[in-house]
């Protein structure tokens, strides 16, 4: 299969009546999938004969510079508010970025790969210099594979997560598997330590990071999807419940669409990186 076969250009206005960002579509026989340039985000992914994966907000902004609501976009050098800085960007500053396609390949099983790069060069935001290599392997699962380099001359802490937005039916409806027995901080409760204790469920705003968590859960819906993770040590569990999300104006009443179930390294599992030294890191989702 040729590049050409698989793969076309397109952006946010043709497919979402929004112009603003470029995409790449992907079709197979496998599944179809939507990525913008901008943070090498996924913003849609269907297995052929399956429910959709992901969930894009139908009030998403298509803006260069501007976080799309939705899919999974990477957070990264840092996740959630800078703890040394809370006046920077929230989510660090690559899934404002516009990335490279540096290669697209079908592989012999019919999958298709994409290899998406960014250099990062030291600045106000974030001193040291880096470069980032995510590989999206699209078949009947999506598949990420982040490689990660300090490329200054300074060890730097690096924090990050695949912000997977999941499509569920009813939030209220669903319950995360996996996560029984696991410590973790409660933002709600000004990152108070927590146990969970059985399944984890959404009556109201949930905000959960779970450190040394365990690799794989399954979001209990009546389409179950499954994360599995490789050299992810952190599990973030968010959905903002009603009154947080009347406050954003890119999710509103759609909460109850999506649930957060996302893998990365983040607070005591931040990754510590010296000058040169790499880091890796798989996951894989699936419906």
């Amino acid at each position: 299969m040729t590049a050409d076969a698989f793969l076309s250009r397109t952006d946010s206005g043709a497919l979402y009546g929004k112009p603003g960002l470029d995409l790449v579509l992907v079709e197979t026989d496998l599944c179809r999938a939507v990525i913008a340039l901008q943070g090498a985000q996924v913003l849609e992914f269907a297995a052929a004969g399956r429910a959709p994966l992901l969930w894009v907000s139908p009030q998403a902004v298509f803006e260069p510079g501007t976080a799309v609501r939705g899919g999974v976009p990477l957070c990264l050098p840092w996740f959630g508010v800078n703890r040394a800085d809370p006046g920077k960007p929230k989510h660090g500053l690559v899934r404002n970025q516009l990335w490279e396609l540096a290669s697209s390949a079908a592989q012999p099983d019919g999958r298709v790969a994409l290899v998406f790069t960014y250099q990062h060069r030291g600045d106000a935001l974030f001193a040291a210099d880096f470069s980032c290599e995510l590989t999206v392997l699209l078949g009947a699962e999506l598949e990420f594979a982040l490689n990660l380099t300090n490329t200054s001359d300074q060890s730097a802490e690096f924090s990050w997560a695949l912000h997977s937005y999941f499509a569920v039916e009813d939030i209220a409806e669903v319950a995360v598997e996996g996560l029984d027995g696991v410590e973790y901080l409660d933002k709600t409760l000004d990152f108070a330590r927590c146990r969970l204790e059985g399944r984890q469920t959404f009556a109201g705003e949930v905000d959960r990071v779970f450190e040394l968590a365990t690799a794989e859960q399954q979001i209990v819906t009546p389409s179950p999807i499954r994360t599995r993770s490789e050299n992810c040590h952190t599990v973030i569990v968010w959905n903002p419940g009603d009154a947080l999300a009347a406050s954003l104006a890119d999710v509103g009443a759609h909460y109850r669409e999506f649930v957060c179930v996302e893998h990365g390294n983040a607070f005591a599992n931040s990754w510590q990186l010296g000058a040169g030294e790499c880091a890796s890191a798989r996951l894989i989702l699936s419906r």
